[in-house]
């Protein structure tokens, strides 16, 4: 077995993506949200595209989050999750791939 030397992997160890940061969010009573502070500004909530809910790993560390697909004034999109074991909010940035002509040449062979 390998002991764990607490060293950094590879070249410049490894780079998380996508971490959930902790998110200002104002809800109405049902729990949609109605408003976020993102980057720095409050900004209202134009549009929700998404809602779902994960409940998982009850027999070790309970996970139970409420997600939302949002859309902020400005147009920028957002995930967002309310987790309802900690009563906290998250943003957790997802961007879909940008179609490109590459990407359309290759889904037609």
């Amino acid at each position: 077995m390998v002991q764990d030397s607490r060293a950094a992997a590879g070249a410049g160890g490894l780079r998380l993506l996508n971490q959930p940061r902790p998110a200002a969010v104002e809800a109405a009573k049902d729990g949609t949200p109605t408003a976020i502070i993102w980057q720095g500004r409050y900004r209202n909530v134009t549009a929700l595209h998404d809602a779902w809910r994960i409940d998982d790993e009850w027999w070790r560390d309970e996970i139970a989050r409420f997600y939302f697909a949002i859309e902020i004034e400005g147009g920028r999109r957002l995930t967002i999750y309310h987790d309802l074991v900690s009563d906290s909010w998250f943003v957790q940035t997802y961007e879909p791939p940008k179609a490109t002509t590459s990407n359309l040449k290759n889904r037609k062979s």
